[in-house]
């Protein structure tokens, strides 16, 4: 800065010129110069000690300006380190980083350091650090004290010394007057930090420090802002121990809780696959309808078996290929009634009475089995052994009266209906009511099964059953006979495994129909048999004149070859239309120009087709005679095809 050289100084100019530096902030040198150039320019006597006491009170004055410039910075840095302190740390570590790093800059030292008290509280760890040092490293363990003792009585304020190897009043630890040394440290300022220990939850106990490889004498403003520092610090640091430990805990109970969630949802699911177990056995439910849910349940095949190895219901998609022996016999031999996995993707469990074993659940699906889908199956085989042993309960006193009734009411025709219509009330079944009649061929091969199985579909559907002739006969309540023959058909060739043809009569009402329902049914069955249906079912509705016609067991298929074979064969050979064009010629009268209206085309396409059609019957096929046994061909084809297409049986078959 440039000498101030007042161009004439008096008493009265003096004091404005000491005004003017103190104003302008002029450093301490310029009022020094100031008073060199009042005793150059002559200021002598009584003036100059005035100029003197003026200059000496003016710089007192600037003594004050500065330090309280100072002070505001310091304040000012300390109100910055209490911002940045405030923000949420991820861990307490990261926090002493930053407290360490704003104590060296709040005093421009030449590093700063913490130390953290161990659990038992006999060594210190320093566990941050800032600034270049060399010995001093994060993890390095020092004695309780920190390797610094001082003379007197312990205290909380702020412990400092200008250099730590020449003041008598400081003792050092060998091992750390060694690190001093190689540090090459000689001022040093330490506060405390926080209180207490983990035990009661609060922060750790620590200390800051602050030094400088100068020997630097700390001022009474340094020493309280440092002591702000590691009040503020002990605060955050406090704050951010009880934080972290909150978030740790509220994440703990989260865990917890979202374990307790799943255990109650697997629970709930226990809970309501159980209600709906108890429903199925109250309502009066079927195996089939648990293998049904069951199947549904797992994404799988699942398959129920007696003692002996038979299967009374399977259900569900999965590749069916005979390999559950094993399973089964797995199941003869386990303890418990837990679900054992027996390879190739099939798990089984045992149906046991008491300690009686009467048949096995088998559950082909994909993947492995959780524990909580291991109970579920659990829960199955237990309801599935409760129906078979009440099936077979059931089967016993009431359904042995249950199926005299029908027997009686088949075997003896002069019985008094009003004696079967007393019996029928008896047990709980009202023949004013209308009930339909169906009976069902079944092969030999599972001839005693579809016995079993008609006592639990009766049952079940409020009926009797009865068996003769190889025939299952059923008396069921309802009004579509049709309908009951395609679901029984299809219910036994799903449960058996193999398709049953079944014919059905009515509605019919009063115990004296029982005889007259039965003769339909049989008839409608042979129908059924004689048009060669497979697996087929129907009533006198869907085959009208046909029941009548091959109930004597005609030959229809012998027939329809006879009466239309050339033109069925040239249709087959040459993917013409033969067979359709006839039949419209013969519903449209004969006329060849409604026949093509009715098949949207040319009556000449109608001409050319009736041409070819009389060189493959001959020329006297328009005939009365002949036509008659065409059109009645035609007929059974129609009827045959209707059978054979029914979505039911398509099911089957499929």
């Amino acid at each position: 800065m440039e000498t101030f050289v007042p161009p004439q100084l008096t008493v009265s100019g003096g004091l404005d010129e000491l005004l003017e530096l103190l104003a302008s902030g002029a450093p301490a040198d310029a009022f020094e110069d100031f008073l060199d150039d009042a005793r150059r320019f002559g200021v002598t006597g009584v003036a100059t000690t005035d100029v003197k006491a003026a200059v000496w009170r003016a710089m007192r004055v600037h003594t004050q300006i500065q330090r309280g410039r100072v002070r505001e910075a310091g304040l000012t840095a300390l109100i910055d380190a209490a911002r940045d302190l405030a923000l949420p740390y991820d861990s307490v570590g990261g926090l002493l980083h930053a407290i360490a790093r704003r104590a060296r800059h709040l005093l421009s030292m030449d590093m700063a350091y913490i130390t953290i008290a161990d659990e038992e509280h006999d060594h210190v760890q320093v566990r941050a650090a800032d600034g270049h040092t060399s010995g001093l490293s994060i993890g390095l363990r020092l004695p309780a004290d920190d390797g610094i003792t001082t003379a007197g009585p312990a205290t909380t304020a702020p412990f400092a010394t200008h250099d730590l190897l020449a003041d008598d009043q400081v003792g050092l630890h060998p091992a750390f007057e060694e690190m001093v040394r190689v540090e090459g440290l000689h001022a040093m300022i330490a506060v405390p930090l926080g209180h207490g220990d983990h035990s009661n939850g609060r922060a750790p106990r620590g200390r800051l420090y602050v030094a400088s490889r100068k020997v630097h004498h700390f001022t009474a403003d340094e020493r309280s802002l440092v002591g702000s520092l590691g009040i503020l610090a002990a605060i955050y640091l406090e704050t951010t121990h009880l934080r972290l430990a909150a978030e740790a805990r509220a994440a703990e109970l989260e865990a917890r809780l979202a374990q307790v969630s799943r255990t109650a949802d697997r629970f709930r699911e226990q809970c309501d696959l159980q209600t709906s177990l108890v429903d199925l056995l109250v309502s009066g439910g079927d195996l089939r309808t648990l293998a049904d849910r069951a199947a549904a349940s797992f994404g799988g095949r699942v398959s129920v078996y007696t003692a002996g190895g038979d299967v009374l219901v399977t259900a569900g998609d999965g590749q069916d290929d005979g390999d559950d022996t094993a399973a089964l016999a797995i199941a003869v031999e386990m303890l418990t009634a837990d679900p054992a996995s027996a390879g190739g993707g099939r798990w089984v469990a045992p149906l046991c009475a008491a300690k009686d074993y009467i048949g096995a659940l088998v559950l082909c699906a994909p993947g492995d089995l959780s524990a909580s889908a291991r109970k579920h199956l659990r829960l199955y085989a237990q309801t599935a052994a409760l129906l078979v042993r009440r099936d077979k309960l059931t089967s016993g006193h009431d359904g042995e009266v249950r199926d005299r009734l029908l027997d009686d009411a088949l075997s003896d025709e002069r019985r008094v209906p009003r004696l079967l219509a007393e019996r029928a009330r008896r047990i709980g079944l009202d023949l004013s009511r209308p009930y339909l009649m169906v009976v069902a061929r079944p092969e030999s091969s599972i001839q005693s099964r579809t016995n079993a199985w008609g006592s639990a579909y009766a049952r079940r559907m409020g009926g009797l059953r009865s068996c003769r002739n190889g025939h299952l006969i059923m008396l069921l309540p309802g009004g579509d006979a049709g309908a009951v023959a395609r679901d029984v058909a299809a219910a036994m060739a799903s449960d058996l495994g193999k398709p049953v043809s079944t014919g059905a009569a009515g509605p019919l009402t009063g115990a004296e129909s029982v005889q007259l329902g039965y003769r339909e049914a049989m008839r409608c069955l042979d129908a059924v048999t004689a048009l060669g249906v497979e697996g087929g079912a129907g009533s006198a509705r869907e085959l009208g004149f046909v029941g009548a016609l091959v109930s004597a067991d005609h030959d229809v298929a012998g027939f329809i070859e006879s009466a239309i074979g050339p033109v069925l064969e040239y249709d087959r050979e040459r993917f013409t239309d033969l067979v359709p064009t006839l039949q419209a010629y013969f519903d449209a009268g004969g006329s060849p120009t409604y026949a093509a209206e009715r098949l949207h085309v040319h009556t000449n396409t109608v001409t050319r087709r009736l041409d070819r059609i009389k060189d493959l019957l001959g020329p006297d096929w328009q005939k009365p005679a002949q036509a008659l046994e065409i059109q009645l061909a035609l007929r059974l084809l129609r009827v045959r095809a209707a059978l054979s297409t029914q979505p039911e049986s398509r099911a089957v078959n499929s």
